[in-house]
C-alpha cells in the first residue's frame, strides 16, 4: 500500500494520464490551418513529451506519440525545406535534408521502443536472419499497429532520403515486411497509411530495388478511395512518386490541380494536412517543367 503513495508512483500516475491528454490534444493541432503556428506549437511539444517520457520511460503512449510527432514534423517541415531549396541552395539543402534524416530515426527509435513493450527480444529478431524477423513479426496484434505502423513510416521515409545507400539497401526488405504487416492488420489505419506507404515505397524506387509502377498505383488508388479523396496528401504523393516516374504529365497536372482547387474545408478535422498538401502542390506544379 505503502508504494501505491510513494511519490514515484504518483508521478507515474500522473504522467499517464497527462500523457492522455496530450493524444487527445493532438486534434487541435491537425486542425490548425496556419502552417508557421503549427511548426512552431509541434517543435515545442515534442521537448515536453520527451520531458515526461523520463518520468515514465515505457509509456507507450508517450512513445507512440513522440514517433508520430517526429514523423509528421520531419515530413511537413524540414523535408519541405531540403526539396525547396534542392536546386536554389544545395549547400543549405543539404542541412535540412540532415535534419529530416534525424527526426525520422528518432521517431523510429522512440516506436521501436514501444514494440518492445509487447515483444522484448524483437530488437534481436530486427538484426537477425529474415526468416527469424519475420516469425517475431506475427507475434504483434492489432493492438501493436500504432507502434508498428511509426515504425515503418519513419524509416521508410528515411530510406527515401537514402535510396542509394548500402544501409538503406539492406534494411529496405524488413521495413516493408513490418509495413505488410500493418497493412494485414489494418489497411486503413492512419488515412490509409499502409496503401499511401507502399505507393511511395514501389514508385521511389527503380525495379531492381523493389519498384514496381503498376503496385504503386493501385496503392494509390486504394488510398483515394478509402480517404474518399478527402486526405489531400494522397494525390500529393501520387503525382510525386507515381506520375513522375511514369512521366504522366497529364495525371500529374491533373492531380495537383485537384488539390489546389479543393476547399480548405474539404476534411476540417485534418486542416493541417490540407495546408501541408496545398504548399506541397504549390512547389511541385511550379518544379512541372523540370520533371517533364
Amino acid at each position: 500500500m505503502g508504494m501505491l503513495f510513494s511519490g514515484c508512483s504518483i508521478k507515474t500516475m500522473a504522467v499517464r494520464t497527462t500523457a492522455d491528454i496530450f493524444v487527445d490534444g493532438s486534434a487541435a493541432f491537425e486542425e490548425e490551418s496556419d502552417l508557421e503556428l503549427a511548426e512552431h506549437a509541434i517543435s515545442a511539444n515534442l521537448k515536453v513529451i520527451e520531458g515526461m517520457l523520463k518520468a515514465d520511460p515505457t509509456n507507450e503512449t508517450l512513445l507512440t506519440l513522440l514517433a508520430r510527432s517526429y514523423g509528421g514534423y520531419a515530413f511537413g517541415f524540414i523535408e519541405e525545406r531540403y526539396l525547396e531549396l534542392k536546386d536554389k541552395d544545395p549547400k543549405k539543402s543539404e542541412y535540412f535534408k540532415r535534419r529530416a534524416e534525424v527526426f525520422y530515426l528518432r521517431g523510429k527509435d522512440f516506436a521501436l521502443k514501444a514494440l518492445v513493450q509487447s515483444n522484448s527480444s524483437f530488437p534481436e529478431a530486427l538484426n537477425s536472419d529474415f526468416e527469424t524477423f519475420e516469425a517475431a513479426l506475427e507475434r504483434f496484434g492489432s493492438e501493436d499497429v500504432p507502434a508498428l505502423f511509426w515504425t515503418a513510416y519513419n524509416w521508410g521515409n528515411w530510406l527515401n532520403l537514402n535510396l542509394q545507400s548500402p544501409e538503406a539497401i539492406a534494411v529496405a526488405p524488413k521495413v516493408e515486411r513490418m509495413m505488410k504487416k500493418v497493412l494485414e492488420l489494418d489497411e486503413n489505419y492512419f488515412f490509409s497509411g499502409p496503401h499511401l506507404f507502399y505507393g511511395v515505397y514501389y514508385g521511389a524506387r527503380p525495379p531492381m530495388l523493389g519498384g514496381d509502377k503498376a503496385k504503386s498505383k493501385t496503392h494509390f488508388e486504394l488510398a483515394l478511395k478509402y480517404t474518399e479523396r478527402k486526405f489531400l496528401m494522397t494525390q500529393v504523393l501520387y503525382a510525386q512518386y507515381y506520375a513522375v516516374q511514369t512521366q504522366d504529365e497529364h495525371l500529374y497536372g491533373k492531380l495537383l490541380k485537384e488539390v489546389l482547387d479543393a476547399p480548405d474545408t474539404i476534411y476540417p478535422e485534418q486542416s493541417l494536412i490540407t495546408q501541408l498538401a496545398k504548399k506541397k502542390a504549390q512547389r511541385l506544379l511550379a518544379a512541372k517543367s523540370k520533371l517533364f
